[in-house]
Order: structure tokens, then sequence, then C-alpha cells
């Protein structure tokens, strides 16, 4: 008889997935003898090799036309993210390891606590599956409409457009060797960025929604501790459970200051440089042709929006927690466990909210916040444009 899968191995499998795609940007720090290695070269190599482009073609024209500084950077502020995420796993690479593999030691110790417990667990499996595979489509995709806007144009209208505003030396776009040699290094830098990107995500994404987990486990515990009260249990049993959810509340405020620690200049750098970029880009397309320009566009909020839709979901899963924690009947106690609880929602009541550079709270309102003001920028630049 084949035996069923259990949570902790399709948590391990999920995790082998991560360290196949972080292994290949040189980045497997789950491994514990990891070092910087070749594959780690290649993609700082590749960075470096963007940014001396990027440099030649400001030198290139920029005495005649200054509105080159943004087309280059536009797509430099996501070479910039890539940099940054690279940087911050090499830095905490011992802290990535624990936390990936405390999350698999949490599999393995609540999946033998009961059908319930169990049953959480693998509906978490299968979000997490889902959630990695739908953002590995939406990379893939935009990474593809990047790409495809130059080519059909190409096709149907006969025009020539490059896919990012970026010219390698020694080769002149006005040629047609030139023009492809350009566009062919430039679909390279966009592969190597949607794979890295997204790579460099991975780990965010598996902490980030993993911190809303703890929260359906605290529910657990707390319908545990019902039951005991309800069965008039002995005192001893429930001073034990409360001091285990007390535990786990613990524990859950401080693998959110670890993501805090882990993410901090990620989330930063993920949120300054797409506003940059969407703000570059959208002066781009006002101020010159660039029909690559709609489709950076489009990528660029959905990466944004994407990032602060896992801080709200964060933001709700605190105020779920101190709910959870209001839910349990405290009266029915004893005095020294009362008083427990009682320090335990005080705790609640300051949320660990993940923040970008530690001034806003990565959240859904932040992004609209940024939305507003990039509209208020583009509109005063036009009203500008206008009276000229």
């Amino acid at each position: 008889m084949k035996r069923q899968t259990s949570p902790s191995d399709i948590y391990y499998k999920m995790l082998s997935v991560i360290r196949f795609c972080s292994r290949r940007i040189g980045c497997d720090i789950i491994a514990e003898d990891y070092k910087i290695n070749l594959n780690t070269m290649v993609v700082i190599v590749a960075i470096g090799a963007y940014y001396l482009c990027s440099v030649h073609t400001i030198m290139k024209y920029i005495a005649t036309d200054w509105t080159v500084l943004l087309d280059v950077f536009s797509p430099v502020s996501c070479t910039t993210q890539g940099m940054v995420k690279l940087i911050s796993v090499l830095l905490y690479p011992e802290l990535y390891r624990k936390l990936a593999l405390d999350i698999g030691l949490i599999y393995e110790k609540y999946q033998e606590l009961g059908a319930a417990y169990k049953e959480k667990l693998l509906e978490w499996n299968t979000n997490m599956k889902k959630l990695l595979i739908a953002i590995a489509i939406v990379y893939f995709l935009t990474a593809l409409l990047i790409l495809c806007t130059p080519i059909v144009l190409y096709i149907f209208k006969g025009e020539r457009h490059l896919i990012l505003l970026c010219q390698v030396p020694g080769f002149e776009v006005d040629t047609f060797h030139g023009y492809w040699v350009t566009n062919a290094f430039n679909a390279l830098c966009v592969f190597i960025a949607a794979f890295g990107l997204y790579a460099g995500d991975l780990y965010l994404i598996l902490f980030l929604t993993h911190s809303i987990f703890f929260r359906d486990i605290l529910t657990l515990k707390i319908d545990d501790l019902h039951k005991l009260i309800e069965a008039d249990d002995k005192e001893d049993r429930q001073t034990k459970l409360v001091k285990d959810i007390v535990e786990w509340h613990q524990y859950y405020l401080e693998f959110n200051d670890k993501c805090n620690l882990l993410f901090f200049w990620t989330i930063s750098a993920h949120i300054i440089c797409t506003t940059l970029g969407i703000l570059s880009t959208l002066l781009i397309a006002m101020l010159k042709d660039w029909p690559g320009a709609y489709a950076y566009l489009l990528v660029c909020f959905i990466w944004l929006y994407m990032y602060c839709i896992l801080g709200t979901r964060v933001e709700i899963n605190n105020d779920r927690f101190c709910t959870g924690i209001y839910d349990i009947n405290w009266y029915a106690l004893d005095v020294r466990n009362q008083n427990t609880i009682r320090l335990m929602l005080m705790q609640s009541q300051a949320p660990k909210n993940i923040t970008i550079a530690g001034v806003e709270p990565l959240s859904v309102s932040t992004a609209l916040k940024i939305t507003r003001t990039i509209y208020s920028l583009v509109m005063m630049v036009l009203r500008f444009q206008n009276k000229q």
C-alpha cells in the first residue's frame, strides 16, 4: 500500500524547487557549505555588464538628448533591484537557512498532533504550491510581453524598436546587424532579470505567506484549550497549553522581526526602484516613442502591488492574531493563566508589520499613496509641457 505523502514531505519538495531556482543564480543558501560560486559570479558579471552598457548609452547621447537618462534609468531600476536582492541574500545566509528549516520542523511536529493539524498543513501546502506557480506565470508572461512588443511591431508594421533602451558598445542600432545584436542582448537581459528576480523573491514569498500560517495554528491551539476547559480537565494541562500558546505567539513576533531584518533592503529597493521605474517610463511615453514603455509600465505596477498585497495580508493576519487571543475563554482559567493571557494581549496591541525602509508599512494603502503621487507628478509635467 502506497504511503500517503505527509505535509512535511510536500514542504521539503517545494523547498527543493526553491533551492533549484536559487542554485541557478548561485544562491543556494540552504546548503550548509554554501559559498559564492561560479554561478554567483556570472550573475554579478551580468549585472555589471548591463550597468556598463547603460553608461555607454548615456555617454553616447547625453550631449544631444538629455532624455537618454530616462531611457537608461527605467530598466536600470530593475537591475538595481536584482543587485540589492542578491546582496541581501549573501549577507544573511545562516538566517535564511534557519527560518526555512524551522518551518520544516514545524510541519514535522504539528502533522503528528492530529487530523485537524494535518488537514491545515495540507491546505497550506496546496496554497503555497498555487502561489509559487501563479507568480512564476506572472514573471514569465510579463517577460514575454516585454519581448513580444517590438517583435510584433516589426512583423506587422516594419518598425524597428528596441526591447530595452540600452545599446551594446561597438554595434550601431541604425544598421541591420547592430539592431538585432542589441535586441538579442536585451532579450537575454530580460530573461535573466525575470528568472533572477523570481528566484530572489521565492524566499520572501515563502516566509511572508507562512507568517499568515501561524494564525491558523493558533486557532487550532485555542480550540484544544477550549476542549480542555469544557472537559474540566486538570489545571496543569491547561497551564501547559496556555504556556504553549504564549510561546507560539512569541515565536510569531520573532519570526516577523527576522523577516523585517532579512527583507529590509530587498523590500525597500523593490518599492523605491519600481516607483522610480514607473515614473521614468511614464515620462518616456510622454516625451518620445518607445512602444515597450506600456508593457514595462504594466510589469512595474504588477510588481508594486504584488509585494504590497503580501504586506497587507500580514497586516490583516496581525489583527486576526489579536482577535484570536481575545477569543480565548480566559474567564474560565485560573488567575495565573488569566494574567498570562493579559500579557499576551498587551503584546499583540503592537503588531510586527512588514515595513518599507522602516518608515511606511508594506501594504496596498501605501501602494495607492505611491500611485497617487506618481499621478500628481505626471500631471504636473503634462501641464508644464502644454504651457511650452
